[in-house]
This record gives C-alpha cells, structure tokens and sequence, in this order.
C-alpha cells in the first residue's frame, strides 16, 4: 500500500517548505506591516525631501538631488534585503535539527527560502520605485528602476542567508550588517570619487579600481545612473552624436599633450648642434614611447599612416629631421579630427531639427526638462575635474566626458560610467553588463550557500583558534 509519511521529492519539499514559510510569516502581524510598508513610506520621504525646487516650479531637469535618490535607493536595497533574509535560517535552527533524523532536501530548503525572499524583496522594490519616481516625476523608467534595485536585493537576500547560515547568533549577525554596507557607501565611487582614494603609487587611473569592482553598490548604481543619463526618452536621440564630439575632441587634446611630449624631446636635440640629446634617458624614452603608443592608436582611427620616420623615434636614432616630420604628423591627425567634430555636431543639430519638425520646439523642450537632469550629467562627464587626461609613464589616461567614453578594456573592466563594456570583441550596453555580473555573483553565493563554505570557513577559523597554545 502506499505510505503517506514517505519523504516528498525535490519540488513538492520546496512547495511544502514554501507554504510552511509563508503562513508563518502571514501569521505575524508585525513582520508583515514592517516588511510590506517599510519600503513605500521609506520610498516617500526619501523622494519628498530630495524633491528640490529650483524656482516656483519643480522641474526634474534642475533638481541636483537625482544621484543622491539614485545612490539612496541601491543601498536602500541592499539594507531591506539583507534585513529580510539574515535571520531566516538562523531561527529555523532547532527545526532543521528536529527534523534532520528525516533527511530532507537541503537544496529544496534553500529553495523555498529563496523564492520566499525574491518574492519579498519583488514586493519591495517595484513598490519603492513607483513611489519615489512618481514623487520625483522620473519619467519612463519604471522597470528599468525596478530590474536593477530587484537584482541588487536578490544578491542581498542571498548574501543574508549565508550570513544566517553561517552564525548561531542573531546579535552576531546584525553586529556584521553594518561591516557590509558601509565598504558598500565608501567603495561606491560616489561618495568617494575613485579618484580620491588613498592608492598606491602604482596605481592605475584608467579603470575603476578592484576594490570598487567588488562593490555591488558600484554595478548597482552605474547600471542606474548611465541608463538615466543617455537611454532617457530626450537624451536618446543626442547620445550618439554627443559621444562622438567627445571622442574627437579627446583625441584632440591628446595630441596636445602628446605635441606637448614631443616639443620637449625636440627642444632637447635642438639644444646641441651634433644632434646629441640633451635630456635625462629614462625621462627622453618615456615621452617617445607615450608618442609612439598613441600613434599607432590614432594612426587606426584616421587611416593616416605614418611614414618611415615612426621607426626612429626611439633615444638612439631621434634627430630633428624626425621631431618635424611627427610635427606635421601630428598636426595633420589634429586637424582630421577637429574636422570629425564638426561632423558629429552637423549631425547633433539635424537630430535637434528633426525633433524640432516631428514634436514641436516647445514639446521638445519640455521633454528635455521632464527627461535630461543636469547633475547626473555633470557627474557622467565628471564636469568638476579639471584634470582632462592623466600621465603615466606609458600612456595618457584620457578623463574628459567618462560618460560617453568607450572602455578600453576587453576584459570586462573599465572607468566609472562607461557607456558600455568590452568582453572580446563584444560590446555590450552596461546596463545589461552590469545586470549580469550582480547576478553571477549572486549566483556565486547561492553555490557557496548551498555548500555552507562560510559556516565551514568561520568552524575552521574558530578551531585553528582553539588549536593555538596558549
């Protein structure tokens, strides 16, 4: 006959887990109101006092709150969907015991409190959104919000349960919550610009530093910030052009800098009437091996090719019969892209008229004020830093207009607000990109859930302690 006390499978242990989960918490009044009402009431007064009024009349163009209310809802997130999860296996310890003697599913378990969380955190976020994007009037953006602070809660939420699984004390665990979000806070680059950072020497300032890679806080909020700065419903129609005049002009002032590099080394021969080079080495050929590295880049992006003399620049064959051919070369290469410029600004201004045609000049501008906010432009083209390029001792870190500058890695890496990412030869948009890395690494901590590698690392960590002579 068939035996009713049997253990269930896989998916019907999930489904009973779940539904034991769920009229638990439905039958706790209190949970239910902090958890499902928090996260709207929150959304509201965070949206009503960051809601800036530059005038009599609020326009969403003006408000110099946005990256803030960005940056506040990432972390926001992070907060409710560690609050929500850590101590979801910690209570349920002496359950577990009791009932090990069965041999339940492990992997069902898990899975039952998973869906219980994304579930929870669902509920919370899409809630936020639309409450503080209708107060603030963030226009069409809804389920690009929601996708992104969802996703930063399921890694949260995931997170908390190896934090619950790993630790016998609720005291424990929300004394390490605070050891979690504030690296997120300071390693975010906005607060802190990476920048500004305390770095070694060596440092690099083409890419955003691994310490913030290791943020999820920095995906989070990037992927949020570039969607609102370029795919908004007016700065759309500008982006491509827009990026296009920054990149030539970029590759103007490069060759400034570069024509800067070469001066210097031609004054140096010109000083001595045999040809000799009248400079320190180490200084002579890291200024001729910066030339030579960019040539080559912007040789590629011009078609112009360089002539024979390109082989002598190097400290034992320069002369000044080189230093002026570069010159000219370099020249040319300024005036090409200049000329680009222009182009790119032709085309801004016949996207301007086309809009101008098809909506009407006072719709369009009522659109850029509903859709474009001048802080979060000026962030993307970190239009505070004076500093438009960074010399290092092998190539010229360009920093003007992060925002429309494309990665120069192919790894996936790259500076802060890059419009896309390099994997390969596949370019892809960041906000895709930076979807899919919280999730992988979501993804990552549900393996080592599933394995319990933090309880086992903290077990190990407190029996090595034991082990030590006094």
């Amino acid at each position: 006959p068939y035996n009713k006390y049997s253990i269930p499978g896989l998916l019907n242990q999930s489904l009973i887990f779940f539904i034991r989960d769920m009229l638990a918490k439905l039958s706790n009044k209190q949970y239910l109101i902090i958890t499902l009402l928090g996260s709207p009431l929150l959304a509201l007064l965070l949206a009503w006092f960051t809601k800036h009024v530059d005038g009599d009349v609020y326009k969403f163009s003006t408000n110099q709150n946005i990256p803030a209310y960005i940056f506040m809802c990432v972390i926001t997130s992070l907060f409710f969907g560690l609050m929500v999860s850590s101590e979801e296996i910690v209570k349920d310890r002496k359950i577990l015991k009791r009932e090990s003697f069965l041999n339940l599913s492990w992997f069902s378990y898990l899975n039952s409190k998973i869906m219980m969380m994304f579930l929870i955190s669902a509920f919370q976020t899409i809630s936020f959104v639309i409450i503080g994007n209708q107060v603030l009037e963030i226009r069409d953006m809804t389920l690009s919000y929601w996708l992104v602070l969802f996703t930063t809660s399921c890694f949260a939420n995931v997170l908390g349960l190896n934090i619950s699984s790993a630790f016998n004390s609720i005291i424990t665990i929300y004394i390490i919550i605070p050891f979690i979000i504030i690296p997120q806070l300071l390693f975010s680059g906005v607060l802190v610009k990476f920048d500004k950072l305390h770095k070694g020497k060596n440092a690099t300032h083409e890419f955003v530093p691994v310490i913030g890679d290791l943020m999820t806080a920095r995906w989070a909020f990037e992927a949020l910030a570039v969607r609102q700065f370029k795919d908004n419903k007016y700065s759309k129609h500008f982006f491509a052009s827009n990026a296009y005049m920054s990149q030539n002009i970029s590759h103007s002032m490069l060759i400034d800098v570069l024509g800067n590099d070469l001066w210097m080394c031609r004054n140096s021969v010109e000083k001595d009437s045999m040809n000799n080079i009248n400079m320190d080495s180490d200084s002579f050929t890291e200024k001729l091996g910066r030339i030579n590295y960019h040539l080559k880049e912007l040789s590629e992006l011009s078609g112009f090719v360089p002539g024979r003399w390109i082989d002598l620049l190097n400290y034992r064959d320069f002369n000044k019969e080189t230093g002026e051919e570069a010159k000219i070369f370099l020249d040319s290469l300024k005036g090409y892209f200049n000329s680009e410029y222009t182009v790119g600004r032709l085309l801004k201004d016949s996207v301007s008229i086309s809009l101008n045609a098809v909506y009407g000049t006072d719709k369009v501008a009522r659109m850029k004020d509903a859709c474009e906010n001048n802080r979060l432009i000026e962030l993307a083209t970190d239009y505070d830093n004076k500093y438009k390029t960074f010399v290092t001792a092998k190539k010229i870190v360009q920093k003007l207009d992060p925002g429309y500058r494309k990665s120069t890695s192919r790894y996936g890496r790259s500076h802060f607000f890059a419009p896309s990412k390099m994997l390969g030869s596949w370019e892809i948009d960041t906000y895709i990109f930076n979807l899919f890395v919280i999730w992988l690494v979501t993804l990552l901590l549900y393996t080592a859930l599933y394995f319990n590698l933090l309880r086992k690392f903290v077990g190990l960590y407190g029996y090595i302690r034991k082990m030590k002579p006094e």
